[in-house]
């Protein structure tokens, strides 16, 4: 059996407090995502697995072979990975992440 490298589609959505981040990763289970967060980069991967079984005759064609998902992203701004939030559902993994709050500018004196 063949794998193949695939590279996840995404959608970045940026929201005044929050961006929302989702990707494509059809055929995976749940527990076999990873994904970390590190001030605005996020890194998802993936490994889809099918059982091997005997197959009576021989292949036609044979298309459908384990695969490896990744992709690493830049957000628009850093956000807050102790509060970022993960669901997963039919094939879509989607990403809530706080944004940290913006540093106020602040005059400083000189002396």
């Amino acid at each position: 059996p063949r794998i193949e490298a695939k590279i996840p589609a995404v959608d970045i959505i940026d929201r005044p407090d929050h961006i929302v981040m989702r990707a494509e990763i059809p055929g995976v289970k749940k527990e076999d995502l990873n994904v970390s967060v590190s001030d605005n980069l996020v890194t998802i991967s993936a490994t889809t697995k099918y059982e091997e079984e005997k197959e009576e005759g021989e292949y036609y064609r044979r298309e459908i072979g384990r695969g490896e998902y990744s992709r690493s992203v830049s957000l628009p701004v850093n956000v807050d990975s102790t509060e970022a939030k993960a669901a997963f559902k039919d094939g879509i993994l989607e990403l809530t992440l706080p944004k940290i709050a913006p540093s106020k500018r602040r005059a400083i004196k000189v002396e």
